[in-house]
C-alpha cells in the first residue's frame, strides 16, 4: 500500500510481474540469512571485521557488473556522481552496515527487522520533499499499517 499510494494503485499493480515478485521475495530471504549469519561472524571476529570483510566483498562482486556498465553507457564523472559514490559506499554501506549489525547485536531480532519496514516510508516521504511526489491515500493506510506492524513487533509478551 505505500508503494502503491503513489500513483494510480492499479497501474502500479499492473506493472508488476510475477518474475519480479519472486525476485523481491528472493532477494529478503536472502537478505535474512545474510543478517542472521552477519551477527555470528560478529560475534566471532567483531563487528568492523565483518563490516570490512563484507563491504570488500560487494565490492568484488559488482567489479564484472561494474565493467560492464562502463563499457556499454556514456558517462561523465562530475563532482555530484563522485560524492554520491562516496556517500552511498562510506555512509549508506560501511557505517549503515557496522550500525546495523551492531543493532542486530544489541536488540533482539524481531525488534531489529521490524525497523526495516520504515524504509519504504522514510524513502517516499524523502521523495515527496525532495522532488514534490504526492503522496495518496493509500500512502496514509500503507504508513499506519507498517507503524501498527512495527509497534506489535516491539511490544514484549509479559506473563507468559
Amino acid at each position: 500500500m505505500v508503494a502503491f499510494g503513489q500513483g494510480n494503485g492499479a497501474d502500479d499493480l499492473a506493472q508488476t510481474t510475477l518474475t519480479g515478485a519472486a525476485l523481491v521475495l528472493l532477494s529478503a530471504v536472502m537478505i535474512a540469512f545474510y543478517y542472521v549469519w552477519s551477527v555470528e561472524l560478529a560475534d566471532r571476529y567483531g563487528t568492523v571485521t565483518v563490516v570490512i570483510w563484507s563491504t570488500l566483498a560487494g565490492f568484488l562482486a559488482l567489479l564484472p557488473f561494474t565493467a560492464w556498465e562502463i563499457a556499454t553507457t556514456s558517462f561523465h564523472v562530475e563532482p555530484a556522481a563522485i560524492a554520491s559514490a562516496v556517500y552511498l559506499g562510506l555512509l549508506v554501506s560501511a557505517v549503515g552496515l557496522f550500525l546495523w549489525l551492531w543493532l542486530l547485536r544489541t536488540v533482539p531480532a524481531r525488534i531489529a527487522a521490524s525497523v526495516q519496514f520504515l524504509q519504504p516510508v522514510f524513502g517516499i516521504a524523502a521523495s515527496a520533499v525532495m522532488f514534490g511526489d504526492r503522496m495518496g491515500p493509500l500512502f496514509i493506510v500503507g504508513v499506519l499499517l507498517v507503524l501498527i506492524g512495527v509497534g506489535l513487533s516491539i511490544i514484549t509478551r509479559r506473563g507468559g
